[in-house]
């Protein structure tokens, strides 16, 4: 079997689109994969990420004008989490960077590689500005046949220990190694757990995701797709175009500000972004949790103070780590602030008594675990953090 759309099909596998590609939605039922994902361990098809290729001398100065944050910072075998702006100042979207001895690889899960190398050609035009004298060789990595697949959870640090030694343990937070050739292994993740990106050609994709699915299983592994992060990306916030997009793409109103380097001396959107920053973002999301139990809290909904709307609702969902609803709201900045009382979600059916909420909502199992102290199958190490 040469690629993972034919393995996921013969494996009954749930569709669905994503960033245009046609991937896992589900494997099991959702409780499972979250369950997988938040105890153990969950072995996800992430090819939805685009992956692009910047190779050449100057490679630098070209990706370090695409990006927000500050690429100089990172040498080979390190990553980067950068936003991608529009020359408005607001998110485009988000990337990893990876260094190589040649070079950088750009990965996108909402970007599509088309558009990336589409603004990196555009980049191009002002070579002898951004002093790029040897023009960088850009493709697309997808259309190379490239995959990347995410292992993520409490135990699965210690599944990839198993299978690709004990370096795995003592991997920093973005930094990668190489395995079996092409294959690229990046500590990295959004939703609070361990988690590993591993990045490289369908082929080897393909024998990885069965070798894992076999060594796995004394884990507790489950195979998923791509709609667990419909939940694990309320419970531990972070950029998701599908959740943000329709309401709000300034940095600061989503707190994000975190993640632009306004005093890098040039890169999209820039001078914008730091107009922008001069004045106080209107309106912040923060958490926001009813106070009763509740059902058909969704999107727009309006967060009420003394029935004045100060806010409305961006996305919700039920928390099964924390028993309870859960919400993202964008607020008036006066009332952004965490553990306040005093709100009402006006639903289509009923108004709710609400809470607000510091992010992210979980303190994550993950956070707990310790390789030195803890194993899944170790009898001589404590099994629950």
């Amino acid at each position: 079997m040469k690629s993972l759309h034919d393995l996921h099909l013969a494996n009954k596998a749930k569709m669905g689109i994503f960033n245009n590609y046609l991937l896992p939605a589900a494997y099991h039922e959702p409780s499972v994969e979250y369950r997988a994902v938040r105890e153990n361990a969950l072995l996800v098809d992430y090819s939805h990420m685009s992956i692009v290729s910047v190779m050449g001398d100057d490679a630098w100065a070209l990706v370090n004008h695409l990006a927000s944050a500050d690429v100089s910072i990172i040498r080979d075998e390190q990553g980067l989490y950068s936003l991608v702006l529009n020359e408005d100042g607001t998110i485009k979207g988000d990337i990893y960077i990876l260094c190589t001895p040649d070079g950088y690889y750009i990965l996108s899960e909402n970007i599509a590689a088309s558009d990336m190398i589409s603004s990196l050609h555009n980049l191009l035009l002002r070579a002898e500005e951004l002093e790029i004298a040897e023009l960088p060789a850009i493709k697309s990595m997808t259309e190379e046949a490239w995959g990347a697949l995410m292992v993520e959870g409490p135990y699965s640090w210690e599944l990839l220990a198993e299978v690709y030694g004990f370096d795995i343990i003592g991997l920093p937070y973005h930094e990668y190694i190489n395995q079996d050739g092409e294959l690229i292994l990046f500590r990295c993740g959004k939703h609070g757990e361990f988690a590993y990106l591993l990045v490289g050609p369908q082929p080897e994709l393909v024998d990885t995701w069965s070798m894992l699915v076999e060594k796995g299983e004394k884990y507790q592994l489950k195979t998923g797709g791509l709609d667990y992060q419909r939940t694990v990306r309320i419970e531990n916030k972070c950029w998701d175009e599908n959740i943000y997009a329709d309401f709000s793409r300034h940095p600061a109103e989503l707190q994000l500000q975190w993640a632009v380097q306004y005093d890098k001396e040039g890169f999209i959107g820039k001078e914008a972004a730091v107009e922008r920053s001069h004045d106080p973002a209107k309106r912040k999301i923060v958490g926001i949790c009813p106070l009763t139990d509740s059902t058909g809290i969704a999107p727009n909904d309006k967060v009420l103070v003394d029935d004045k709307q100060v806010g409305v609702i961006v996305k919700s969902a039920w928390s099964p780590a924390l028993e309870a609803s859960i919400a993202l709201a964008l607020l008036e900045d006066d009332y952004a602030w965490s553990d306040i009382s005093g709100f009402t979600i006006e639903t289509a059916t009923a108004k709710i008594p609400a809470k607000t909420q510091t992010l992210p909502f979980l303190y994550n199992l993950s956070l707990l675990v310790n390789p030195t102290e803890h194993s899944y199958i170790d009898d001589t190490k404590t099994r629950h953090a």
